[in-house]
């Protein structure tokens, strides 16, 4: 091809300079620091069986159990006895979800890894006295019954509503010898299994706001739930209960276990739904409840089986409520309406081992409730118009700045 025939060709215009400072006169709203996958101890373990050592490293300690993170790797060292008879030594890390129901107990396995620390050859060498081993949790697991990748879950353990529990073993498979004359058998294995505790430290992506303002720092820094109440659970005569309830939240909807948890609650509706019913000791009008939507943080466990599935819940918390300034009600028309704003917070009051997490055999999830019946019942017992639930996930540890 004629080269006069091709075009002419300015020099690019080089790519603008990108960083995550601000400059001169700007300022950083909000930012999401990468996660780090791995997390590293500074424990040892020691295990002592059958004249045989293991010593595990780089962990951390919970409750005198090693506890790793995620994507974390074992390391460690294995000192056989009787090295003259060992034929081979490997290492295998395996994960089960356990269900029992009734008297039967059901298996899902989660990830088996072996690797061979050391194998005899043809020239008949003596087994070292010392194995390094290292093997590591990988982040997901493959799940034959729906065929995706799950993210591993934690080391777990409950009693309802049925036994359940998830456990990760390392064992250390030594194939020996076998000197008896009368035994066919050329070889025989003998196991060490260790317990060990599988605990990612999750942490929010970002910081939730300490309490709810009209002056927005992030535009999408709260997220609003609307609960339109039509119900009869509370009536009044043939009148029914029909009100709006307006809830928000950090829109973030991680949040850690330790920290409170802020929101902010308006409810609109008749003002006779706002007032108990009138006692010799008080007024006609009544007095104004002390909260008419009371709000819970609810931990859900669902365990299925292989023809059924069971559900327990758990009450981790309660909203504490503040009326806000715009709630000062004068003297009203009992069937006026009126607008009632509260700010709240929820902390969890309940000890918990681990995240909420989703596998299909077993799951855990976290709720804010929003209710009118006080004390809160199971939510698959309740009226459906008598509740209303938002899903949020509380985690292990809270937000830190890592810039």
């Amino acid at each position: 091809m004629d080269s006069t025939l091709l075009p002419d060709y300015s020099p690019s215009v080089p790519a603008p300079d990108y960083s995550s400072m601000p400059l001169p006169g700007e300022h950083c709203i909000q930012r999401t620091a990468r996660q780090t996958l791995y997390e590293h101890g500074s424990v040892s373990f020691s295990y002592l069986e059958n004249g045989m050592s293991l010593t595990l490293r780089g962990c951390r300690e919970e409750e005198g159990a090693p506890v790793f993170g995620l994507c974390s790797t074992v390391h460690g060292e294995f000192e056989p006895t009787d090295r003259e008879k060992i034929v081979s030594v490997a290492v295998k890390l395996e994960g089960h979800i356990f269900i029992k129901e009734g008297t039967r107990v059901s298996s899902t396995l989660l990830l088996s890894q072996q690797r061979t620390l050391w194998e005899m050859d043809d020239t008949e060498t003596v087994c070292p006295g010392l194995l390094p081993l290292s093997v590591s949790f990988p982040a997901n697991y493959w799940d034959k019954e729906s065929e995706r990748f799950i993210r591993l879950p934690p080391s777990f353990s409950t009693m309802r509503p049925w036994r359940a529990g998830v456990v990760y073993t390392l064992s250390i498979v030594l194939r020996k010898k076998k000197c008896s004359l009368f035994c066919l058998r050329t070889a025989r294995d003998l196991s060490m299994d260790i317990h060990l505790q599988y605990k990612p430290r999750v942490r929010p992506p970002r910081p939730a706001p300490i309490y709810f303002s009209s002056l927005k720092q992030c535009p999408d820094e709260w997220q609003e739930e609307t609960w339109s109440i039509n119900s009869s659970f509370l009536h009044n005569g043939d009148s029914l209960f029909t009100a709006e309830c307006y809830f928000f939240l950090p829109s973030v909807r991680v949040f850690s276990m330790s920290e409170s948890i802020p929101f902010h609650l308006s409810f609109s509706g008749s003002i006779s739904w706002l007032r108990r019913e009138p006692t010799p000791e008080k007024d006609d009008e009544g007095e104004l409840f002390d909260g008419p939507i009371h709000v819970f943080l609810v931990r859900q466990t669902t365990v299925r089986g292989k023809h059924s599935k069971a559900v327990q819940e758990e009450i981790l918390g309660r909203g504490s409520l503040i009326v806000g300034d715009g709630a000062i009600l004068d003297k009203m028309s009992p069937h006026e309406a009126v607008c009632v704003s509260w700010d709240g917070a929820l902390r969890c009051d309940m000890p918990l081992s681990c995240s909420a997490f989703n596998t299909p055999v077993l799951e855990v999830k976290d709720y804010i409730v929003l209710s009118l019946v006080n004390p809160l019942r199971p939510m698959k017992m309740m009226e459906a118009d008598a509740h209303y639930a938002i899903p949020i996930r509380l985690v292990t540890h809270p937000w830190i700045d890592r810039s």
